[in-house]
């Protein structure tokens, strides 16, 4: 009796491990098998958004925002491919990422080359920045004349170069094109008269101020006020819809503004 007893019990949870086994298997191997890789065009130096840290590592907020975005979506798997920000959306473009993630607000331009997640995650609200011992520069028209930092495919950009289309000759702004340059490189064009101001939100205003002894003010109203969009291949709207859900998965729980707050120093998530 005693061994029959045993025997059955020891057959059940013999059963059971193994039916446990077979369900852990078939669940791994479905997401292996079925989950679609996301290759995810991001860049490398644009602290404190994505950047690279002392071991070399991807991190910062866009990077966050996207674990938590994947963790959401088991029928997907990001994987990360870095750029230089001119480039990303020429990959896009070309097929070898998927989504491009660099702090990207829309323009009309953009908007007729791609398709933009329809959910926001972080507000863009650019000023205009010139060193502090600077007293002629107080307005966007005391640009008049002067020589302003742009990088290329920037909203700030489309905003001076509008602006010049239709201004007379005698009220131009010179600018000073350049790829997305990095905060020690605008610090020195500023202090080497490269260009007399850039733009940039608060947020990229206070941090360099911190790094390079609280040089730098911001002047004037707000040059742009928008988002921070993913960007996604025509047509790919499978894709972006489940970006969407997930974004606004973590802006119900409140995930998104901690995220923010944790990489940021505040919650941008809403408008600065």
């Amino acid at each position: 009796m005693k061994k029959t007893l045993f025997k059955f019990v020891f057959t059940g949870l013999a059963a059971l491990a193994i039916a446990a086994g077979l369900s852990s298997c078939n669940k791994a191997g479905s997401g292996s098998k079925n989950a679609r890789t996301i290759i995810v065009g991001t860049g490398t130096a644009y602290n404190p958004y994505c950047y690279l840290d002392g071991d070399g590592n991807l991190v910062g907020y866009e990077k966050d925002v996207l674990d938590a975005i994947d963790e959401l979506l088991p029928q997907y798997t990001f994987k990360y491919e870095t750029f230089d920000f001119s480039n990303i959306l020429l990959a896009l473009s070309g097929g070898k990422v998927d989504i491009g993630a660099h702090q990207y607000e829309e323009s009309e331009e953009r908007r007729k080359n791609y398709l933009f997640s329809e959910e926001t995650y972080n507000s863009f609200i650019t000023h205009i920045v010139v060193l502090k011992d600077r007293t002629d520069i107080n307005s966007f028209d005391d640009l008049i004349g002067k020589t302003v930092h742009l990088s290329v495919g920037d909203n700030s950009a489309a905003t001076i170069l509008k602006y010049n289309e239709g201004a007379a000759p005698d009220r131009q702004i010179k600018t000073f094109m350049a790829k997305s340059l990095q905060s020690e490189q605008l610090v020195a064009g500023l202090k080497n008269h490269q260009f007399d101001a850039t733009f940039m939100p608060l947020l990229d205003l206070d941090k360099d101020n911190r790094e390079y002894g609280d040089i730098l003010k911001a002047v004037g109203e707000p040059l742009n006020s928008s988002f921070s969009y993913f960007v996604f291949r025509k047509g790919d709207t499978e894709l972006q819809q489940a970006i969407d859900g997930a974004l606004g998965q973590l802006k119900e729980s409140g995930r998104l503004s901690e995220i923010a707050v944790k990489d940021l120093g505040r919650d941008t998530t809403k408008g600065e």
